[in-house]
């Protein structure tokens, strides 16, 4: 298995980001029957590369598409030991180190972000998780009775940007607000939330008798990477008494860089914070800080009892069960990807890989605006571009949406670079969104020069009508 490995970090800077890949062609390449007695070891390993070669890979240079780190190399190795050690940090009497490495990377993370001392959190599963949990201790401290008595007919509302995750419409779901509660601000033309749009529907939540319970703030969006006017908002929330919390799922990276971090400023006003270190940060999936400026507010909104894991802390000295402070119980340990990545390589490397992909996608922007048949649909944020393929003379959106649409997937399925999509504005645009330390300057020349061939090629054919 080792040398399975070395070959896939050996193939990764220029490998196919996609084979062409069919659903009837993977699951007969990797669909075994469990068999009565084991494989032997030949065909184990036989079985483990037809997994490899059937599989999209993230971590190669030309991957663009979605935000999808590349995964360190001593994340992967570090997972090895986790597993093995087989802790589980829900309960520091059954973790201890493991417990005390996420404590020491929580509180490293919340002062790179701002937050003052007394600030916690915890790592889960992924930022829909961390919003999810997020807006809970807003819920909660909004209704102290609400854990006990629920909702109930109180109506409250949440605030997010036209522009920010689907997640944060699903935690409204999946906590007795519904999805009505979630009220969308209007955008600016960088697509940042409107602060003005914002009071107008606060304003009129008060008239009607609603609660503004939370105020979400999106630091680097999926979409494009706009950051939202987060000074501003957290005055209205303070304002108005509401949560403020910051969904910097992708953006909260650039915290790591002295020279980037000033684009967050206001962060560290927030109530909490969502960061996921599986994205720019490089760590292997999946792993997300989930960030508090009160850790108290944890244990409000999530503390349980339960007779089987009681302990007398008078005689035991136990450090935090992080099991009582979230929604997952049983946690594995996830911090040590994250953890040994950075003492591998230091702040400083990761600050400097981050600048470095900044730099990237502003220079293929660039390439985007010197290229006659090319447009950028935005201007360009963090690690974000948007851009579509404009053939001279043509000015139907609905055909440029349609045509761009299918060079995309072209792009995808001939694998070399793999872009996504985004809707800007209602146009479909080709996006990208360098958050691969393997990414470089020849993938993004690629990128350009197989964009202009397929819609060209595409546009003649006359296949899009």
């Amino acid at each position: 298995m080792p040398e399975l490995y070395s070959s896939l970090l050996a193939d990764l800077p220029d490998a196919p980001t996609s084979p062409r890949l069919t659903t009837a062609g993977v699951r007969s390449a990797v669909a075994l029957d469990v068999p009565e007695q084991p494989l032997d070891e030949d065909a184990l390993i036989e079985h483990l590369q037809a997994i490899l070669d059937n599989a999209v890979r993230p971590g190669s240079g030309g991957f663009l598409a979605y935000i999808s780190g590349g995964g360190t190399v001593p994340g992967a190795i570090a997972d090895l030991l986790a597993s093995g050690l087989n802790s589980n940090p829900g309960g520091w009497a059954l973790s201890a180190a493991p417990s005390e490495v996420e404590a020491q990377l929580i509180r490293w993370l919340a002062s790179r972000f701002g937050l003052p001392a007394g600030a916690g959190g915890n790592l889960v599963s992924g930022g829909s998780l961390a919003n999810l949990s997020a807006l809970k201790l807003a819920r909660d401290r909004a209704n102290t009775d609400v854990r006990i008595s629920g909702v109930g007919g109180q109506r409250l509302a949440i605030y997010a940007s036209e522009e920010s995750h689907f997640t944060i419409d699903r935690a409204a779901d999946v906590l007795g607000l519904g999805e009505s509660a979630v009220r969308k601000v209007a955008v600016d033309e960088r697509l940042r939330m409107r602060v003005d749009d914002l009071e107008r529907l606060v304003a009129n939540d008060l008239a009607a008798g609603v609660k503004p319970v939370a105020i979400v703030g999106t630091a680097g969006t999926t979409g494009t990477g706009s950051i939202d006017p987060l000074v501003e908002i957290a005055a209205v929330a303070t304002r108005v008494g509401a949560w403020f919390h910051v969904d910097a799922a992708y953006g909260g990276a650039i915290a790591l860089s002295d020279e980037l971090r000033p684009l967050l400023n206001g962060i560290e006003l927030a109530d909490s914070i969502t960061f996921d270190t599986h994205k720019w940060l490089y760590a292997p999936v999946v792993s997300a800080a989930f960030l508090v400026r009160d850790e108290t507010a944890l244990l409000d909104s999530f503390s349980a009892h339960a007779a089987y894991v009681a302990q007398d802390r008078e005689v035991a000295d136990r450090g935090t069960d992080y099991g009582f402070e979230g929604l997952q119980l049983s946690r594995g340990f996830i911090a040590l990807r994250v953890w040994v990545g950075l003492l591998a390589h230091g702040r400083a490397a990761y600050a400097r890989r981050i600048e470095h992909d900044v730099a990237l996608t502003n220079w293929l922007a660039e390439l985007v605006e010197e290229a006659p048949e090319l447009e950028l649909a935005c201007p360009t944020s963090l690690s974000i571009c948007c851009f579509r393929y404009r053939p001279s003379g043509v000015d139907d959106d609905g055909y440029l949406d349609r045509l761009n649409h299918r060079v995309m997937t072209e792009l995808q399925i001939d694998g070399r670079v793999f872009p996504s999509n985004a809707a800007i504005r209602g146009r479909t645009t080709i996006r990208t969104c360098i958050v691969s330390y393997r990414t470089e300057a020849r993938h993004l020349q690629q990128l350009i020069d197989l964009t202009l061939e397929i819609g060209e090629r595409v546009h003649a054919s006359g296949v899009v009508t």
